[in-house]
């Protein structure tokens, strides 16, 4: 990163302007071709990857609605640009993971086929928004990054003292995500590697809800995370 940005940092407050913005276009692709040439190969579920995939095989004005924590700052980190116009929607508020799924269920409504990128503690904060879904007209893709727990603290310096940062601050569960969509009559689906992904996200449903669980490494993913953007 010091390398990339330096070149910026050359010269006074009267630079061209022009040649400024040109500067950060450069880099900008530079840094993005770098970021694809090493996330492409990666195999395992990788969290950062699922937002990567999403850029690049959803269909064309999707509502993509996001939750707050990890998947928003995925979507920030890993997002290729393109000419998709995917429509982005988000909550924010006192607590940010409050109301997610109600929400997509929401948007999702008399709208076109819908795609929800949620953390599993987000979506497990408001199960209950699934009694809506047999009221449902449209469809609704619920994508869960499950890493059984709190993935966005892993970021900080409070991850370093265990006890009691994994149970006061990640917050582990052990919800079977299956056992729950069946309560519910949602359809689900265990995503065991990206070919599988990318084909499932590339083509929605037009009526129902299902869920496509990536059952993911919450510590793995983190220090992937540091290597892919220092």
């Amino acid at each position: 990163p010091v390398a990339a940005i330096s070149p910026l940092t050359k010269g006074g407050r009267g630079d061209d302007k022009e040649q400024y913005w040109q500067q950060w276009q450069t880099l900008e692709h530079t840094c993005r071709q770098t970021l694809n040439a090493t996330i492409a190969p990666i195999s395992s579920l990788f969290e950062g990857k699922a937002a990567w995939l999403l850029s690049q095989y959803l269909p064309a004005q999707t509502p993509l609605m996001i939750a707050n924590s990890m998947p928003v700052r995925d979507v920030a980190y890993f997002w290729q640009t393109g000419d998709r116009h995917i429509q982005p929607y988000f909550n924010r508020g006192a607590n940010g993971i409050d109301g997610t799924l109600s929400t997509a269920l929401g948007l999702a409504h008399h709208n076109q086929p819908t795609v929800l990128l949620t953390g599993d503690l987000a979506f497990l904060h408001d199960t209950n928004g699934l009694l809506n879904c047999p009221k449902l007209q449209g469809h609704l893709t619920i994508i869960v990054i499950n890493n059984k727990g709190g993935g966005i603290f892993e970021m900080l310096p409070i991850a370093q003292f265990e006890p009691p940062f994994e149970e006061f601050f990640a917050t582990p569960q052990q919800v079977d995500l299956h056992h729950l969509c069946n309560a519910y009559g949602v359809e689900y689906i265990a995503i065991a590697n990206w070919e599988q992904f990318s084909t499932l996200i590339s083509t929605l449903p037009q009526q129902g809800v299902r869920l496509l669980e990536l059952k993911c490494d919450r510590l793995a993913d983190q220090q992937q995370r540091q290597v892919l953007l220092g």
